[in-house]
């Protein structure tokens, strides 16, 4: 199959290229950089500055562009978020209607930000969307794949939690302040964590892809944590105390709207269609996603050193 992906350098994407690759399937990177795409994605990836530009035909659109979301919510940083997806996610769109043979199956981010602050409520892909600005943007960007639904083509929405990876995203973030001894939950550290692994994120998108998901699906592991539970379970693997909680009204000073949207809000979210359509999660549980990030990482550290 040939993947077309927005979004292949990030995070995930570029671990998406490099298992769709051992797959020995071929793969298109959106990016105005070759040599980025080919360090990062793998040697035997394309790179195109715009989807006009590939000539083959494509089986599959995977869109994951977007600015990051975690910094402080600047009147300017919002514009620049919902741009990144709402316009790569547009183009991508009439493209894909555009094609004589269109691809067979479209999939496009989105993430539990969906859902609102909900405190302890069970969040199925079934409940209803929530307020705020991360909200909003994430029923916008859902929004903007109607076309296609329209027309009839198979389009998934992966609704993705925190992603837990030592390559970047909180958990390096969260990492020195643990390892001193000096980390702790955020506010009450009562509010609802929802979160998955880098390795079940990328599991679930070539599930998607290859069951032919058209659904919105949650990418989130069945274990949903409360603040308190995920510092200590953090700790407890850097064999380090949890004591020190980060008061609300601090992070709210810090980050603004994003402290309250995505570092204090509950969010209990279950992936109830990634289950049902047969998905067997790798790293179920925190403990275990903790245990194999970190000890991976030390690995890591211990070969260069």
């Amino acid at each position: 199959m040939h993947c077309l992906i927005s979004g292949g350098t990030g995070l995930i994407g570029r671990l998406f290229c490099q298992r769709w690759l051992a797959r020995g399937d071929t793969l298109t990177v959106l990016s105005r950089q070759p040599d980025k795409v080919r360090r990062l994605c793998g040697e035997s990836a394309k790179a195109c500055g715009t989807p006009e530009e590939v000539q083959e035909r494509v089986d599959v659109v995977v869109n994951l562009a977007g600015e990051p979301i975690s910094s402080r919510w600047t009147e300017k940083r919002r514009a620049e978020i919902r741009n990144s997806r709402l316009n790569t996610t547009e183009r991508l769109v009439r493209w894909t209607l555009a094609q004589r043979e269109r691809p067979d199956y479209f999939l496009s981010g989105s993430a539990i930000g969906y859902y609102g602050d909900r405190g302890g409520e069970l969040l199925r892909e079934d409940s209803s969307p929530g307020g705020g600005f991360s909200a909003q943007l994430c029923r916008d960007w859902e929004a903007a794949t109607q076309p296609l639904q329209r027309a009839g083509m198979c389009v998934g929405t992966i609704r993705t939690a925190v992603v837990l990876s030592t390559r970047g995203g909180a958990l390096p973030k969260m990492l020195p302040a643990f390892r001193l001894g000096l980390g702790g939950p955020m506010g009450s550290g009562e509010h609802w964590m929802s979160w998955v692994h880098e390795e079940d994120e990328v599991g679930l998108i070539l599930h998607a892809i290859d069951k032919r998901l058209c659904v919105p699906f949650n990418a989130s592991a069945p274990e949903a944590v409360t603040n308190n539970s995920f510092s200590r379970l953090l700790a407890k693997q850097l064999h380090r105390p949890s004591l020190f909680r980060s008061p609300a009204w601090l992070l709210k000073t810090l980050f603004g709207q994003m402290a309250e949207e995505l570092l204090l809000a509950s969010e209990r979210v279950e992936p109830r269609a990634a289950l049902d359509s047969g998905y067997s999660f790798q790293f179920p549980t925190l403990e275990q996603a903790l245990a194999d990030l970190l000890n991976q990482n030390s690995a890591t550290n211990k070969a260069r050193a």
